[in-house]
């Protein structure tokens, strides 16, 4: 399924138990100082509880949300499946849709497809009204810059 493809993709993105390469700051470190890797690559620690990290939906929601704030596709993609699936925010189909459609905007090819067909998955359960909102609200986004907890 193309949801393994996307766990697939944040797992080679995340950071090993070893920790940071000689002369790199922590990943907490990173991510608090806007990071947008650093800030994807906590949230999917925190999202799956690993890297000494205990499974925290919340703190992988507001990691996600500063990153895909930034324009990181993965973290957009990311949070869309938290709202889709009501993982740590509650359930919210227009806001996947949003965040889902922005991830397929920013990737190409395959990438781009798979994330299509994920939204298109949540907007088969919306209304039109509701995927009107959703596509308001994704050509209305911006990024913004780097922002810190």
């Amino acid at each position: 399924m193309r949801l393994l493809l996307l766990a697939l993709i944040a797992t080679t993105l995340a950071v090993g138990q070893d920790g940071p390469p000689p002369g790199r700051a922590p990943l907490k470190v990173r991510a608090a100082q806007g990071d947008a890797e650093a800030q994807f690559t906590l949230a999917k620690n925190y999202e799956a509880g690993r890297g000494g990290l205990t499974k925290d939906y919340v703190q992988a929601h507001h990691w996600y949300l500063l990153s895909a704030n930034q324009g990181d596709p993965w973290a957009q993609a990311s949070l869309g499946l938290l709202y889709r699936f009501g993982k740590g925010v509650p359930k919210d189909l227009v806001q996947a849709y949003m965040w889902l459609s922005l991830a397929t905007s920013a990737t190409h090819g395959p990438d781009s497809d798979s994330l299509a067909e994920l939204r298109d998955a949540a907007g088969a359960h919306m209304t039109k009204d509701e995927i009107a909102e959703a596509t308001r609200l994704a050509r209305a986004w911006q990024p913004s810059p780097a922002t810190h907890p």
